[in-house]
C-alpha cells in the first residue's frame, strides 16, 4: 500500500491511513499572525531579569526581583540554615546586611505572625536561588513575596547562589548593591559598593528600643520544652536591648524571670536602682568597637550582679574584661554550627549569627573559654567566676532550632540563685 499524505502535508508510513483499524488521527490547523502593538504589550507569563547584585570585587549578578523595588547598599553574608527564613528576616542582628540563603528553595512555608523575632525587618535584602511558587504550611498567612513587599524589603532570586557563596568563602564578606533601577549603570552601582563600609558604624542605636518596658510573654505551651529543669522561683532580670530577639525574652520568662527591657544607652546606675538579680546583654548587629558607650556600661555593671551575654553581649563582655574583638572572614550564620562545651566535653549543634569574635589570647587571667566553635576553633563562650559572668557567642534560644543549648538559660538561673544565697 502506498504512503498516504494528509491534508496538512504530513506523510503517514505505508499501511497507515487517517482512519484504519479503529484509530482516528485528528489534525488541528494553527494560524499565526504577526505581533501587533497590543499583543506586544501583554505581560509575559514569566519573570524577567530586572535586578542586579553588584559586588565590590567587580562581579555583576543579573537576577529577578521580588518584594520591594529600589537600590540599597549593604554587606553580603551567607546563611546555611535549611529553614527559619522568617526568623532571619526579623533578627535585628542582620541590620546593614544582605542575607544569601544557601538552601536553594525558599518560601515553601510562607510567613505567619508567630515566628517574628522583632516587630520589623532590619536586614537590607534577601538573596535566594529559587522562590517557591506555592506554600504548604498550615500556619501560613501570606507568601514571602507579599511579606517583603509590605515590609518594603528587597529580594532577588534566580542567580547562582552557590557560586556567590564560594566567592564569599574565598574572599570574605563583600559589600554590594541590590538594584532594580535600570537607569543606574553597573559602574555607578560598583562605585556605591566600594564607597560604603559597615566597619565602625553604630548599628545598635537604630535597632534598640527607645524606652524601658516590661516583657511578660512566655514560650507558647505548644512549643515549650525543658520544663522539668525549672525551680519555680522568680528572678528579676534587666535585659539590655542591643537588638534583642523575642525568643530570648520568651525563654527567660519561661524559666521564671521577670524582665525589664532597657535601651542600649540606659545608664548603669539606673539599672542598679532596680535591684536586679541578673543582667542580660543581648545580641545585636555590627562592630562592637563602634559602640564604646555600651562597653562602658558593661564595665560599670560587672561584679554588681550576675551577667549573661549573648552574641553582641558576649563580644561587649570580652572587651569590658580587657580583651579584643576582630572581624571574621565571613562570619558564622546558620543553624548547624557544632560547638564543644569545654567543661563537659559535649558537642552542641547551635544557631549562630555574627561577623565578629573575641580573641581568647587577649583575655586576662581568670577568664575561661567555656565553648569552642569546632568549624574554626574560634571562641564561642566565656566565663569569669570571680564576677559571676557567663556568655555565649551563639543563640541558645535557637529559634527555630536546634534546642541543644537551651540549658544555658538554666545555667543563668543557677548563677543568680547562687549569688542570692551567698549575699
Amino acid at each position: 500500500m502506498a504512503a498516504t499524505t494528509t491534508p496538512l502535508g504530513f506523510v503517514l508510513p505505508t499501511g497507515l491511513s487517517p482512519r484504519r483499524g479503529g484509530f482516528r488521527f485528528s489534525f488541528v490547523r494553527c494560524s499565526a499572525s504577526p505581533l501587533t502593538s497590543s499583543t506586544a504589550s501583554v505581560e509575559k507569563p514569566w519573570s524577567s531579569y530586572n535586578a542586579r547584585l553588584v559586588l565590590e570585587d567587580g562581579s555583576i549578578w543579573p537576577a529577578k526581583s521580588f518584594g520591594a523595588p529600589g537600590t540599597r547598599v549593604a554587606e553580603l553574608v551567607f546563611n546555611t540554615s535549611l529553614t527559619g527564613y522568617q526568623e532571619i528576616l526579623t533578627d535585628p542582628s542582620y541590620a546593614g546586611q544582605f542575607v544569601l540563603m544557601t538552601n536553594p528553595q525558599i518560601g515553601n512555608t510562607g510567613v505567619n505572625l508567630d515566628d517574628e523575632e522583632s516587630e520589623q525587618c532590619f536586614l537590607a535584602g534577601l538573596v535566594i536561588r529559587s522562590l517557591s511558587i506555592s506554600t504548604s504550611n498550615w500556619r501560613c498567612k501570606k507568601t514571602l513575596a507579599d511579606y517583603l513587599t509590605e515590609r518594603n524589603l528587597m529580594g532577588i532570586y534566580d542567580l547562582d547562589t552557590r557560586a556567590i557563596t564560594r566567592r564569599l568563602r574565598e574572599e570574605g564578606s563583600l559589600n554590594g548593591v541590590l538594584s532594580t533601577e535600570q537607569t543606574k549603570t553597573d559602574d555607578e552601582l560598583l562605585q556605591m559598593s566600594r564607597s560604603w563600609d559597615i566597619v565602625g558604624i553604630d548599628l545598635i542605636s537604630d535597632v534598640s528600643c527607645k524606652s524601658p518596658y516590661e516583657w511578660v510573654d512566655k514560650t507558647d505551651p505548644e512549643w515549650d520544652f525543658n520544663t522539668n529543669t525549672r525551680d519555680g522561683k522568680s528572678y528579676r532580670v534587666i535585659a539590655y536591648d542591643f537588638g534583642i530577639k523575642h525568643n530570648i525574652l520568651r525563654r527567660l520568662s519561661s524559666y521564671g524571670c521577670q524582665i525589664t527591657v532597657v535601651p542600649s544607652t540606659f545608664p548603669a546606675s539606673e539599672a542598679l536602682k532596680m535591684n536586679p538579680d541578673g543582667i542580660l546583654f543581648s545580641n545585636g548587629p555590627g562592630d562592637p568597637s563602634a559602640v564604646p558607650y555600651a562597653v562602658e556600661t558593661v564595665k560599670e555593671l560587672l561584679g554588681k550582679a550576675p551577667v549573661y551575654g549573648i552574641c553582641m553581649g558576649h563580644q561587649l563582655l570580652g572587651q569590658a574584661l580587657g580583651g579584643k574583638t576582630y572581624k571574621m572572614k565571613f562570619g558564622h550564620h546558620g543553624g548547624n554550627h557544632p560547638v564543644r562545651n569545654n567543661r563537659t566535653g559535649q558537642v552542641e549543634i547551635s544557631a549562630q549569627n555574627h561577623n565578629y569574635a573575641v580573641d581568647p589570647a587577649s583575655l586576662p587571667g581568670g577568664v575561661q573559654v567555656t565553648h569552642v566553635n569546632l568549624n574554626d576553633g574560634s571562641c564561642a563562650g566565656l566565663s569569669f567566676p570571680a564576677m559571676n559572668v557567663m556568655s555565649l557567642q551563639y543563640h541558645p534560644e535557637a529559634s527555630p532550632g536546634p534546642h541543644d543549648s537551651d540549658n544555658a538559660f538554666r545555667e543563668f538561673i543557677e548563677l543568680m540563685k547562687r549569688s542570692k544565697q551567698s549575699s
